[in-house]
């Protein structure tokens, strides 16, 4: 237990210090601390419990979530009274997820012939990155929390790993190239495939999978979300650059998962090498696949919640490199190489720190203070949506097709005119972050901020913006298309 002791002091501070530079910085304003995605997810649990219907727009429904973690938003969101009490849940469920996982990975690696030292290493640096990966809100403490206890009954109870793999596979549709990898190392390398009552309850999983994409067939149509559709339509299959576009930022966050992903390619060449372990080969090459699939299938840029794989890869693979070199430490060093990425990550996260930088957050309170009492009920934005729309509380039509239901995603599909669009919906207000002007006419396209390979709809307007509503370098303009004729003929 003396162990541990340490960890047990420092993650809680941890926790402590982020908790209070969202409250101090932020206060109530549930609408801040979170990246504009996570808004998707809150803007449509608001409107499942307010409305009982799971709705984005208040138009269409919508699947385009990743399903636990949403449902798990719209329970807590059932039982805020305030703002405050929303925000402190889901933060400290963030870290009480991230918490457990430690102990989760610790008990798995030292059940599977790990030192008790290799163990506390892996599960101390897997937790702090995934705390790292989820302070934006989105769904990867949840998934990883799962995953990592579904690690601990594969060996133990099969029928029990098969549903908690669901529950992770729930929670992130992506944890699936991960479990495919695993079950093909246990039963064609630990040979399980001759033991037929195993292979018989591990059809469970496959079973489960198959009820959920028949449960989305039967109400919306697809087979998966909607948001990972309309990131895979693409004119033509071919690698996609925009994928590793992240290794260009210029962000500390994107730094530092551009040398996760640096050090997971030197990883990739010791794949064969004998003193690499099995369960670092099967994490590496998850991490191969998903980068590999996603830079063939979305010609979409990834953000930072994308690149979970890394953080489980890059612990398990620092882990073997020390022993591979033979470089050995005492027993609270793996708490203080966790101290030592947290202290970095925390002198970064706190260096900048102005609310004034949350430009979205800006933008999203001027068009909140300017349309909020307005005769207009009706919006249509792409970029940016998630903030916008909790804030304006009003119908706001997703135009990237994340959270627009399938008749936009068609329209996406298609490649149709968004003025047709914008007259079917009886849109009153279009915002958007991108407009290209020649001459008289405002060329727009819908999604705006992604690649030429992207599939999109296109208007041309022949009508100025209302107003521009501006943060920093942040513009969003706004088309008045009430009783107007806005559209250039095509």
């Amino acid at each position: 237990m003396k162990k541990i002791n340490s960890f047990f002091i420092f993650y809680p501070l941890c926790c402590i210090l982020i908790f209070l530079r969202l409250e101090i910085f932020y206060g109530s304003d549930v609408k801040a601390p979170f990246t504009d995605d996570f808004y998707y997810y809150l803007t449509t649990a608001k409107n499942f419990i307010n409305l009982g219907s799971i709705t984005f727009d208040k138009i269409s429904i919508t699947n385009g979530f990743q399903p636990l973690w949403f449902f798990f938003i719209s329970f807590i969101f059932a039982l805020s009274k305030n703002d405050i009490f929303f925000n402190s849940i889901i933060i400290f469920s963030i870290f009480l997820f991230t918490f457990f996982s430690y102990f989760n990975f610790k008990n798995y690696f030292f059940q599977n012939n790990y030192s008790e030292r290799e163990s506390h290493l892996i599960g101390c640096l897997i937790s702090f990155l995934t705390l790292f990966f989820s302070k934006n809100g989105m769904e990867i403490s949840l998934a990883v929390f799962f995953f990592s206890l579904s690690l601990i009954y594969l060996n133990k109870n099969i029928l029990v790993f098969c549903f908690l793999s669901f529950l992770t596979f729930l929670s992130r549709l992506e944890f699936l190239i991960f479990y495919f990898l695993i079950l093909i190392n246990e039963l064609f390398i630990n040979k399980k495939i001759l033991y037929k009552e195993y292979v018989f309850k591990l059809s469970l999983l496959p079973f489960l999978i198959i009820f959920y994409i028949s449960v989305n067939l039967y109400f919306y149509n697809v087979p998966f979300p909607e948001s990972g559709i309309a990131k895979s339509l693409v004119h033509e299959i071919k690698f996609n650059k925009e994928t590793f576009s992240f290794l260009s930022s210029n962000g500390y966050g994107m730094k530092f998962i551009s040398a996760m992903f640096y050090f997971n390619c030197i990883g990739i060449f010791f794949l064969f090498s004998k003193k690499i372990k099995n369960f670092t080969k099967i994490s590496l090459l998850t991490s191969l696949l998903f980068f590999i699939s996603n830079s063939i299938r979305s010609a979409w840029p990834l953000w930072t919640w994308h690149f979970f794989f890394l953080g489980i890869s890059s612990s398990v693979l620092l882990n073997d490199f020390l022993n591979l070199f033979k470089l050995r430490f005492t027993k609270y060093s793996a708490t203080f190489i966790g101290i030592f990425f947290v202290s970095v990550y925390f002198f970064l996260y706190f260096k900048n720190l102005n609310m004034n930088n949350d430009h979205i957050l800006n933008i999203a309170h001027k068009i909140e203070n300017h349309y909020a009492d307005s005769k207009y009920e009706t919006f249509a934005m792409g970029d940016m949506a998630g903030k916008v729309s909790y804030l304006l509380d009003k119908k706001l039509i997703q135009l990237e097709g994340l959270v627009g239901g399938k008749k936009v995603l068609r329209k996406i599909q298609n490649q149709e005119n968004l003025c047709k669009l914008f007259k079917e919906f009886n849109v009153d207000i279009y915002l958007t972050t991108k407009i290209n002007k020649v001459e008289e006419l405002y060329y727009i396209e819908e999604p705006s901020q992604v690649s030429t390979n992207v599939k999109k709809m296109t208007g041309k307007l022949i009508i100025k913006p209302e107003i521009t509503f501006k943060s920093a370098n942040l513009n969003v303009y706004a088309f008045n298309l009430k009783d107007n004729k806005f559209c250039l003929k095509n």
